[in-house]
Formats: structure tokens, sequence, C-alpha cells
């Protein structure tokens, strides 16, 4: 019976037919349920996806506040200019497009003492163009009376650093929008506050068109204020159910958690729950049902074909096996062989079948596409490893750039560190004499990063150091590299603490031009200095430069950094904080060079996997009091 070759062709392919039938069938079910969990999962990703979008977004429109914050801080100190203040909110307008305006208001009376209103506006125009506010302008806004002004200025006032303030719609526009908001401070004192607005009917139509199968629905709302801001669910109106309770839908529950199935009108739902960084939260529900329908369809669709196929393959395989495949293949085979050993002039030349006979010129189609791209990307890589060398010289001549002999002399010792986010960074630390008895340290941290920073490094790190080698006072050596660093094109600009040790009392004469604060070390551990913040550099020429002091003693330490330490940001946005470098300073007892790799590792331990967002720069100097001082 067995005898022949198409029996015997027959027998052993419906045997590894049945087989194989089986086996798929046993993997096909496996993976059905295998694909409930990726189903979930990728759901979860997708909307997770969404979701850091939008926190992206927040964290971007905080930095904005905090940093027109900072210069609503220069504009209340420096005379308070209305020019100065238009400006600033008009350049941090500028710089992020996506917002609808920005402000800086006033508390009451904190201008002028006869003057209740003082506020400056930056918004869109019609016509593309930043205007500033009229009612601002104008005097006549009383935003007092705002809940978001409310809103906000409490939390302020609770310490909070930024406030987001319930959404609301402008009565102006007719808008849906929120604010956030940092504060502006004068000797510790809240004067007003820096805002951004945000318009959210934008984010929330992209939200609204979040649907994972037919009957899923959204739910976008303020849970902290328990208001509903817009929903999908069929059969409610968003025009009178916004701003309602949360409990008004029959489906929710402050029990609701992620993943948890919950019953509503007879059909099971799967939640995705996702907190945006602001206090709003996004909730996606999907029907069971939809969410596996795809599933549970391709494993009917599957099982059909297996069946078919066994079947149709059975009754024609003897025929194409025996005059339309063998030959053909085994020539397709050997051809195939020699273009992968690198015969790329070979071509295969088969006209039937014409199955066989496309898939022929696909594999010519092939050979020929995989010879250009193998040429294209020789270029590619040579491009590549030219961009790269280029880089690693700009790396090299950065970092040579930066003083490693460290001094470890009879009255002083220093160690540094700078580790940059990109291949090339913007901070800077120096040290130098400038006599026998001072002994100048510098650390300072340039706008941006990449080579555009660098290069600006260079120049802030030669002007500071010319300067005051000159033999200029600190105050007129810094006042003249800041008019050196005003001159650029770019809007760049550093914040700086410079610092004039004198070896012989441990006296440091410095300024802090906008710069983060240091810390001093004594016998009873790191705490914070207070010190007084000038202006950054780069940005006002002419700008008179006041000078501090504060002493030493005997192995007393203090600790410089940039703001690459304390806002570094982990995976979940959250940063490393002023309180944590305080603790990390403070576990344990160490030399200088440990004491700087102690702190760099306590960032990498709190960020994990998340990437480095700025330059990480330290400097740390040891006094040693001379013995007849």
């Amino acid at each position: 019976m067995l005898s022949s070759i198409n029996s015997k062709i027959i027998v052993l392919t419906f045997t590894l037919l049945c087989i194989l039938g089986f086996t798929v069938t046993g993997v096909a079910i496996v993976a059905f349920y295998n694909d409930k969990e990726l189903i979930i999962a990728g759901n979860n990703a997708s909307i997770t996806s969404f979701e850091g979008q939008i926190n992206t977004e927040i964290a971007t429109l905080e930095k904005n506040a905090l940093d027109l914050a900072l210069m609503g801080e220069i504009y209340y100190q420096e005379g308070k200019q209305k020019t100065v203040g238009e400006f600033s909110t008009k350049k941090i307008l500028k710089n992020y497009p996506n917002s609808m305006g920005n402000g800086i208001y006033f508390l009451p009376y904190k201008i002028y003492n006869n003057q209740k209103i003082a506020c400056i506006h930056a918004v869109w125009g019609q016509n593309g163009k930043i205007e500033m506010l009229p009612s601002c302008t104008n005097g006549t806004f009383d935003y007092f009376k705002q809940n978001w002004y409310k809103e906000i200025k409490k939390d302020l006032l609770n310490g909070r650093r930024v406030s987001w303030s319930k959404p609301y719609k402008s009565t102006q526009l007719g808008i849906l929008m929120t604010t956030v908001g940092a504060g502006i401070y004068n000797q510790d004192e809240l004067v007003g506050m820096a805002t951004i607005d945000w318009e959210l009917d934008t984010i929330l139509k992209s939200i609204l068109k979040i649907k994972p199968t037919p009957n899923s629905f959204v739910l976008f709302a303020e849970k902290t204020g328990d208001s509903i801001i817009a929903t999908t669910e069929q059969n409610v109106d968003n025009s009178t159910i916004m701003g309602k309770s949360l409990n008004t839908l029959k489906w929710y529950s402050d029990d609701l958690k992620e993943g948890e199935i919950f019953d509503y009108n007879g059909v099971k739902y799967i939640p995705y729950i996702k907190q945006l960084n602001n206090g709003l939260v996004l909730i996606v529900n999907v029907p069971l049902f939809e969410l596996f329908h795809a599933a549970v369809h391709h494993l009917s669709v599957l099982l059909t074909v297996l069946l078919i196929c066994t079947v149709l393959i059975i009754s024609i395989l003897l025929w194409v096996l025996r005059r339309n495949i063998n030959e053909p293949i085994s020539k397709l085979t050997g051809i195939a062989q020699r273009i992968s050993q690198g015969d790329w002039e070979e071509t295969i030349q088969l006209d039937k079948p014409s199955e066989l006979a496309q898939l022929a010129k696909a594999f010519n189609k092939m050979k020929t596409d995989i010879k250009t791209h193998l040429t294209q990307l020789t270029e590619i890589s040579k491009e590549k490893e030219k961009i790269e060398s280029e880089l690693a010289i700009a790396k090299e001549i950065q970092t040579s750039a930066l003083p490693t002999d460290f001094p470890q002399g009879e009255f002083f010792q220093l160690a540094a560190s700078m580790t940059p986010a990109r291949e090339v960074g913007g901070d800077f630390y120096d040290f130098f004499p400038i006599d026998d008895k001072h002994y100048v340290f510098v650390v300072a941290d340039v706008s941006g990063k990449g080579i555009t920073a660098a290069l600006y490094m260079m120049s802030a790190k030669t002007a500071i150091k010319n300067m005051l080698q000159a033999g200029y006072p600190i105050e007129e050596a810094i006042s003249k590299a800041n008019n050196t660093l005003c001159d650029n094109q770019a809007g760049m600009f550093v914040t700086a603490f410079i610092g004039i040790l004198n070896l012989e009392n441990g006296q440091v004469q410095y300024i802090n031009a906008g710069h983060c604060p240091p810390l001093y070390k004594t016998e009873n551990g790191y705490e914070y200095i207070d010190v007084n913040r000038n202006i950054i550099l780069g940005v006002k020429f002419d700008y008179k430069y006041e000078s501090r002091t504060f002493v030493l003693q005997d192995n007393e330490r203090l600790f410089l950094y940039t703001d690459g330490v304390t806002e570094a940001q982990n995976e979940n946005y959250k940063m490393f904080g002023e309180e944590r470098l305080h603790k990390a300073l403070n576990q344990k007892e160490l030399t200088l060079s440990d004491t700087l790799m102690h702190v760099y590792q306590s960032i990498k331990k709190f960020v994990k996997k998340a990437p480095q967002s700025d330059d990480i720069t330290m400097l740390v100097l040891e006094f040693h009091k001379k013995d007849d001082a």
C-alpha cells in the first residue's frame, strides 16, 4: 500500500497535518488566553502613552511658570519697570506657544502703596502676534475675585511650589481652561504670582476620541474637587453634567480601581484609571466582550481555516509536489544560497509556475534592494562615525577646559565633578588663585544643553576668570563679565555662584547670580545658607552686582551644585529636591571626592531608569585654618 511515492507522500502529509493541526489548535487556545492579557496591556500602554504626553505638557507648563516667577522677582527687585515685565511675559509665551497666555499678578498694594491692582498679562492675538491684555494694562482687571487666583494664592501661602486651579470656563472667550501658578517672593515674602493659562478644549477633544471599542466610554474629571469635566457615556449630556459630582454617574464609585471589572446595565466593563500630575483624572471604561471579541473571532477563523486547509492540502499536494514544486524550489534554493554567500550578480530566471515566477522576481528585487541598502548603510555608518568623532572631540575639548588638578594644600582642599546630560553640556566649575592669599571657586549653569550651551559655557568661564585675574574687585569683575555675556543672539543666560576664599582667615566673599543656595558644613552637619540673589548673567547690561561674605572655620566645608542635582526626575516625574540632597550629605562622614560620588549615587538610585534630564555639577571645598591665624 505504501510502496508508491504518492502514497507515502499522502500518508506522511496526512500524519504531519494531523499532528500540526492538534499542535496549532492547542497553541491557538493558549494564545487566545495570552492575547486577552496582551489586549488589556496594549490598551493600558496606549492610554498610558497619552497620559505621559499630557504629564510632559504639564511639567513644561510648571517649569515655564517657575521661570516667569523668577523673572517676576527680577522685575519686582529691579525697579518695577513695566517694560521689563512685558518683555518677560512675552519671552516666556514665545518660548511656549501652546499656552493661551501668561501673566504676573501682584498681591494688593505690593507694587505701589496706593495701587491695589497690578498685573502684566501677555496673550496670543488673532493675528498670531503677542499682545498685552488691555484690562491689565489699564488696571481695570479685578483678578482678586477670580476663583483661579484665590485657589492658587491659597496653595502658595501654604508653601506649595506651584499650584493648579480647578478647570473653569473663561468668561471672555467661553473656553474651558486651567491655570498654573508659581510664587513671586521678596525676601521669602509672597508678593505675587506668575501664571500660565492652558486651554483644555484642545486636549479634551483628543481625550474624548479615545475609543478602544465601539461602546467604550471616557470620563475626564477632577477627582480631588469631585467635579466632572466631560464624558462620552451614551445618553449623558456634557453641557448639563459638567461640574457635577462624580457620584452623579451611576457606574462610578470612590472604590473604583484600575483593572477591577464592574457591572453596569448588565455589561461587564474593565476600567483604565490615569491620574494626571495636575490633579485631573482620566478613566476609560471598555466592555469586556468587545475587548476580547477580536481574539475570539481570530481563534474561530484560525480553527476553520486549519480544517479547510487540511482537506485541500491532502487533495492537491501530490499533483503540486510532482509537477510544480520540487524542481522550481530546488532551483530557487540553489540560487538563493549563492546569493546568501555574496554572489550579488546572480539573477533568478524562472517562468513557471507563475507563483514561483513571482517569487523569483521578488528574490531579484530583494537582492537589488539589499545591495542598495548595504551601500546606503555603509555611507550612513561613515557619516555617523564622523559625527560621533566630532562630538567626542567636542567633549574632550570641553573636559580639558575644566580643571582636574584639585587643590590638596595645607590651607584648603577642593574636589569637583561635572556629568553632562548629553555628549557635551552647559554646566561648568572652575577654581584658580588670584594672589598668594586669595583663591577663586566658581559653579555655573548655562541655559540649554548641547554644543550651543557648551560654547556659551566656554565664553562664560573665560570671561569670569579673565576679569578676576585682571585684578578687578569681585563686583566690578562680574559686572564686566556680565556685559560680555549679554552680547549673544541666542538669548542664553548663566546662573553662577562665584566665591573668593581668603586662605588666611577663611573669609569667603561671594556673588550669587541667580544660582542654587549652597550648603555649609560645620561639626553639626550640612545646612543651607541663606544667600542673596543677584540677577542671572547675560540678560541685563550694566547690572551692578552686590557681594556678601561669610567665614569658614577650621575643617568646615562648603558644598555647591547646579539645579541638575535637585531637579533630577525619576520615572514618575518627581524631583530629587533640596531635602533629599540635604539628607544625602548628612548620611555619613566622607572625604571630598567620596562626598561627590555619594551624592551622585543617591541621585542615580532615586531616578532609576529615567534618562538624565540636565547636567549634574558639584563642588565641595574644605578650609584648614593656619595655626597662627
